[in-house]
């Protein structure tokens, strides 16, 4: 497996190459009232509404995430729908060896082990493995609980 690489709230992280449509430097996005402090808003990104998920939120890392950037991921429904989320720098292309592959650390919270599939060393540096089908799922669900719906772009809320 091959991993895009990049670096949040002064960690290291990776996701699966084949999830990323792109990376947009500088991203300009517009902040939404009334959802979920993850959601950091929504952006335009060739013509598409893409949904901005802040990963330092996610996580519960509240550093002072400095993020200016987002990787931008294909599309996880039928539809258009579109995710980012905020980084602070796009780094390399990595290779994992699936054997390798560590459990999360059994410190994290369960939302945070949900989030993170597994860890890996690579060169002497350790990255965090995002899972973004649980991402995902976590969004798609909790609307589906609250008075929240789901339109192309990601989670709005009703009211």
């Amino acid at each position: 497996m091959r991993g895009f690489s990049f670096l949040a709230d002064e960690e290291l992280y990776t996701v699966d190459v084949t999830l990323v449509r792109q990376v947009v430097r500088n991203i300009t996005f517009t902040p939404l009232s009334g959802v979920a402090d993850e959601i950091a808003g929504i952006a335009n990104i060739n013509g598409g509404i893409v949904t901005i998920l802040n990963l330092a939120e996610l996580l519960g890392l509240k550093r002072g995430s400095r993020a200016v950037h987002a990787v931008i991921f294909k599309p996880f429904t039928d539809g258009n729908d579109q995710m980012g989320l905020l980084i602070d720098e796009p780094g390399d292309l990595i290779d994992i060896n699936e054997n390798e592959i560590l459990p999360p650390p059994l410190t994290a919270g369960e939302w945070k082990k949900s989030c993170i599939s597994g860890m890996i060393d690579v060169d002497g540096r350790l990255y965090r493995i995002i899972d973004i089908d649980s991402i995902i799922k976590r969004f798609i669900e909790g609307a589906a609980n609250t008075t929240d719906i789901i339109l192309p772009g990601g989670v709005y809320n009703e009211e």
